[in-house]
């Protein structure tokens, strides 16, 4: 029988991959997300985010949630932050879901399906990282 993991042992990182590319010559930057987004591993993401949003030079930020494998509230409400944070400097944000439902349905659900928008020029994808010690369940979603 499993034995539960303390939520004290287990650190986002080990539960969430966030990895940016560098901005291209457009301005575009893409940040890759991979597994759990919750209210637990949602700071990672909004620091990331961040720190994308707050650079010179960038003008769109795209969200590549093709590999999160649960998309909470808490992420939600991060995409929401950043947008309006990319909308008062005048940058774009873009989440591409691949068509995942695991992904989509939650923006669906929260009235963001504006946010989605197909990657019709194909912005290259930064070199994907497994989270250390691969992803597991967090502690409690949100």
């Amino acid at each position: 029988m499993p034995v539960p993991i303390p939520p004290a042992t287990v650190v986002p990182e080990e539960l969430l991959s966030v990895t940016s590319s560098p901005a291209d010559e457009r301005g575009r930057v893409v940040v890759a997300v991979r597994g759990e987004v919750d209210a637990y591993t949602a700071p990672l993401l909004e620091a990331c985010l961040d720190g994308q949003v707050a650079r010179r030079r960038v003008r769109t930020v795209v969200v590549d949630l093709e590999e999160v494998t649960y998309l909470g509230a808490a992420g939600i409400a991060v995409l929401v932050r950043v947008r309006r944070r990319c909308l008062s400097r005048g940058t774009r944000l873009v989440v591409r879901t691949g068509g995942q439902r695991r992904a989509q349905l939650p923006l669906e659900l929260a009235g963001l399906a504006q946010l989605v928008v197909p990657d019709e020029d194909g912005a290259r994808r930064p070199a994907r990282r497994a989270p250390v010690g691969g992803p597991r369940r967090s502690p409690g979603r949100g």
